[in-house]
């Protein structure tokens, strides 16, 4: 069963029209779907291009994506220990399914450390509720990134 933006209209000429977009007609006579909508949520010109960077080849979706998403956290300069364990893991001759392991074991580490803080600022009185939904959320997505590294099958 179609949309009922799908439904065919019947013109003056008796030939059936699609309608396009949001309802365009009340009582029968044409009506501004705009009409009621608050001003920053008023559909933009459709000639326009989109305000979001789509990119126009593959070299333009991956210099997008090396792009950092958050530049109110700036990336850090990774530490000595930090280094030695990349180090260390490049070095080792490891089969993907073993570095899906080594990645899961970290995620679960995390996120076990995120619960473990969640827990704790429930307990505590002083905590304000602020952190404890910004954590909780954090350690939601950690549950989601661990459950999405566990459904790639490397085998």
């Amino acid at each position: 069963m179609g949309l009922p933006s799908d439904q065919p209209l019947k013109s003056s000429s008796g030939e059936p029209q699609r309608r396009s977009g949001r309802y365009r007609y009340h009582g029968g006579k044409p009506a501004d779907p705009n009409e009621g909508v608050h001003p920053e949520m008023v559909d933009s010109d459709p000639s326009e291009p989109p305000a979001t960077g789509i990119p126009g080849s593959p070299d333009e979706l991956i210099a997008m994506q090396a792009r950092s998403e958050r530049p109110e956290k700036p990336d850090r300069e990774l530490s000595a220990r930090v280094q030695e364990v990349l180090d260390l893991i490049e070095q080792l001759d490891t089969s993907a399914a073993e570095d899906q392991q080594i990645a899961l074991t970290l995620v679960r580490h995390l996120e076990g450390f995120h619960d473990e803080v969640v827990e704790e600022m429930k307990a505590d009185e002083q905590a304000k509720h602020s952190q404890i939904v910004a954590w909780s959320i954090d350690a939601d997505r950690l549950m989601r990134s661990r459950i999405l590294l566990e459904s790639v099958d490397l085998e």
